[in-house]
């Protein structure tokens, strides 16, 4: 598995798919920005290693992201000195997506 792909398919499912997280991996989604957080290297393969062992725990969002880092691997590549999209940009979008789907949903329990 390439790492960026790994990356780019985990940020789609928490932008797009955020119903394959449910409550219990909600409340593990701070132990995985912990992780992120403690990472000495930032570099795609680190990440994409914690995320990996995050997801192991949580069947749903592992194969959302397999599912969408399998559609990923089938787009023609793009050039990289193109992509603005680093490391650095793709942790803070991660984090930043992250911290929405708990919000979002301690919003819905506070409204219950």
């Amino acid at each position: 598995m390439n790492p960026d792909e790994l990356i780019a398919a985990f940020i789609n499912v928490i932008q797009e798919q955020d119903y394959v997280f449910n409550s219990e991996y909600i409340k593990d989604i701070p132990l995985l920005q912990d992780k992120l957080a403690a990472l000495d290297n930032l570099s795609s393969e680190s990440v994409a290693e914690i995320i990996r062992q995050w997801y192991l725990n949580h069947e749903s969002v592992r194969d959302a992201v397999l599912v969408t880092e399998r559609e990923i691997s089938k787009v023609k590549k793009a050039n990289p000195a193109a992509q603005e999209n680093t490391i650095e940009n793709r942790y803070r979008i991660i984090n930043d997506e992250l911290k929405k789907i708990v919000d979002k949903k301690q919003q819905s329990n506070q409204k219950s």
